[in-house]
């Protein structure tokens, strides 16, 4: 396909932006939680060949825009000035068998295969090809259940996630509408690290991923799902979007930063996931997860994660200080508090229920927090 800026594309259609509008018809930006990996689907994804571990304690994250009715998402881009960015700060997980970098028709029976429900690529609206297709949904607007797992896999259900998506009581946040070809101007490798090679930035500056004719939610609360990125680290993005308005022609450009007269901008076109927990995976003696935290000169971490009847918590202060620890459960209960001095306390955890659990560390006035899983 010969790649074309999107800028050009954007004047070819007749669809420059003016700030001319009685209203904005970007809502907001949401984040959805989607999906919590397990054991089950970690093994699965290393025995079909993943090239960056699914490990268990991943969240898929769903990312979409919020419009008012009657407006469409046309495009994601990336122009000078404006780049368009998705990051993490390790990598993010590649379904090994059917995954994609943008949508490109996988068939609702391949979707249901392995771990491709939860493979990290871009959209608009649509993610499975069928009769009739399937389009992302929050999973709180999900009525028709959830189209399952040929494997039995995908079946974790712990909060931060709202429902499980296989199951009976599933929900996968998918519903019926017509998907459409995505058309891609102007990128080339910035998506690679989508399509089964570990990295962790991806940054457009003249290129756009886009639907012609623009794309509505398929509720009526007219949602539209850009994304889904499956990652151990970190999760960021700064996006700008272009809108069709409910005027035959128009449109609206949003960008992240320094929007100019004829471009609108939201404070919701900028994100950061839980932006403390960064997880080390330079260690390759052992198949555990190392979680990582650092504040200035104050390292802390904690091993094995995932862990099950003991984990240690160590850190290389200097200072003196008492460090006070405080862990969470997902529903937000209190499962410990103690304090300790020195470099190291190891916890017995055999008492505690498998899930996700919140470490908050606080020591001469700092504090930070690690995400650790019992499985």
């Amino acid at each position: 396909m010969k790649k074309i800026s999107w800028m050009a594309f954007a004047i070819f259609c007749g669809v420059i932006s003016t700030q001319s509008k009685a209203q904005q018809g970007l809502e907001s930006i949401i984040v959805e939680k989607y999906y919590v990996a397990d054991a089950a689907d970690s093994a699965d994804a290393a025995e079909n060949g993943a090239v960056y571990p699914l490990r268990a304690g991943m969240i898929t994250y769903r990312v979409y825009a919020d419009l008012l009715p009657n407006y469409s998402v046309i495009q994601m881009f990336g122009a000078p000035g404006h780049p368009l960015e998705i990051n993490t700060t390790t990598a993010f997980f590649n379904d090994p068998n059917y995954g994609v970098p943008y949508y490109q028709g996988t068939s609702i029976n391949n979707t249901r295969k392995n771990t491709q429900m939860i493979d990290s690529y871009l959209t608009i609206g649509a993610v499975a090809n069928g009769n009739p297709g399937l389009m992302g949904v929050l999973k709180e607007e999900d009525t028709d259940g959830t189209i399952g797992n040929l494997q039995g896999l995908l079946v974790n259900n712990v909060v931060p996630m709202t429902y499980a998506i296989t199951g009976t009581e599933g929900r996968d946040g998918l519903m019926p509408g017509v998907p459409t070809a995505l058309n891609v101007l102007g990128i080339s490798g910035e998506l690679d690290i989508l399509d089964q090679t570990a990295g962790d930035s991806i940054v457009i500056n003249n290129g756009a991923i886009a639907a012609l004719g623009g794309i509505v939610g398929v509720t009526a609360e007219n949602r539209v799902m850009l994304g889904q990125f499956t990652t151990d680290g970190v999760f960021s993005f700064k996006l700008n979007i272009q809108l069709g308005t409910p005027q035959v022609g128009g449109s609206e450009n949003y960008v992240a930063e320094d929007p100019s007269a004829t471009e609108f901008t939201d404070s919701t076109l900028i994100y950061v996931s839980e932006s403390d927990v960064i997880v080390d995976t330079t260690d390759t003696s052992t198949v555990a997860i190392h979680e990582i935290m650092s504040v200035n000169d104050w390292t802390a971490a904690a091993y094995p994660n995932p862990f099950n009847n003991e984990v240690v918590l160590l850190n290389n202060s200097l200072s003196m200080a008492a460090m006070q620890i405080e862990v969470v459960d997902v529903l937000g209960q209190r499962v410990l508090i103690d304090r300790f001095y020195g470099n190291q306390i190891r916890i017995q955890t055999s008492a505690w229920s498998n899930g996700v659990y919140m470490v908050h560390l606080k020591q001469s006035g700092k504090s930070r927090v690690l995400r650790l899983v019992k499985s």
